[in-house]
């Protein structure tokens, strides 16, 4: 079921996004695109927040 809810998140956030993570982190970096370097601030962000929650509470 995790998985399942898992998988969906990923697929929300890429059309919420416009594009995944590798996209924006790759060629939209490359580019230059403000709203890449947005995307994977955020990405990241989230990301690190989610190894502290997971990690000490």
């Amino acid at each position: 079921m995790r998985l399942i809810l898992a998988g969906l998140l990923v697929g929300i956030g890429t059309r919420v996004g416009s594009g995944c993570t590798s996209g924006h982190g790759v060629c939209g970096l490359g580019r230059g695109s403000p709203r890449s370097l947005a995307a994977v601030l955020v990405f990241m962000a989230v990301a690190m927040l989610s190894v502290f929650v997971r990690r000490h509470l």
